[in-house]
């Protein structure tokens, strides 16, 4: 799937564990309804889909043409012209940090790449799935915010279902199995970029929308 539709599938799922977390005690109480953020108290679905969002797109570090990792270049198009010198100066000193942080997307991407053994290589397998949930889940009892293990990783796994709706599938269960596993037979598969894939997009936020409201 595209990046956007990752994207997409992260928000989904983000708001499908808020939803879920209102519906289902157990749930409910590993997910507080208010986090504190600066001194501030807000809503924890809020950082919580954002989190989901951005662990959606992480599986992807091992493509350097993937969304994740040319976000500095996306974030980069997207800085205003400012009109004032002072505006003009920021915009540039900006710009320079990022094409910065681009190089080292890029060679991040491409080294993940290598210890991956390709696209769709060891960063799309459960084991490294429990592995960064593990990882989220320690990092979020240092910063005061526990149940961020909860969201990365039903965003991280929003990204392994979608690619199971391809037809090339995922080999999930290495290294006990290389088997490639799919969702759907083949010949109902989505494609990477076409036209069920921009569907799948639309009907992911419409499913978000509808469970946060």
């Amino acid at each position: 799937m595209t990046g956007k539709t990752h994207l997409a599938g992260g928000f989904a799922a983000g708001a499908l564990l808020s939803w879920a977390g209102t519906q289902l005690p157990p749930l409910g109480a590993l997910l507080p309804a208010t986090v504190n953020i600066a001194g501030t108290m807000v809503p924890a679905a809020v950082p919580g889909i954002a989190v989901a969002m951005v662990a959606a797109l992480l599986p992807d570090i091992d493509e350097p043409q993937s969304l994740i990792a040319n976000s500095p270049t996306a974030i980069k198009k997207r800085l205003g012209k400012g009109r004032r010198g002072a505006d003009r100066s920021a915009r540039q000193s900006a710009g320079v940090l990022l094409t910065v942080a681009q190089w080292l997307t890029t060679g991040l991407a491409m080294l993940v790449r290598l210890l991956a053994g390709g696209h769709r290589g060891a960063t799309h397998m459960l084991l490294i799935t429990a592995a960064l949930g593990a990882g989220a889940y320690f990092l979020g009892g240092v910063i005061g915010y526990p149940s961020l293990w909860l969201w990365f990783t039903a965003g991280y796994l929003s990204h392994l279902l979608l690619d199971m709706l391809t037809p090339s599938g995922l080999e999930l269960l290495w290294p006990l199995s290389r088997r490639s596993l799919r969702l759907l037979p083949r010949p109902l598969t989505i494609t990477t970029g076409t036209a069920g894939d921009a569907v799948l997009r639309v009907l992911l936020v419409v499913a978000g929308l509808w469970l946060l409201l």
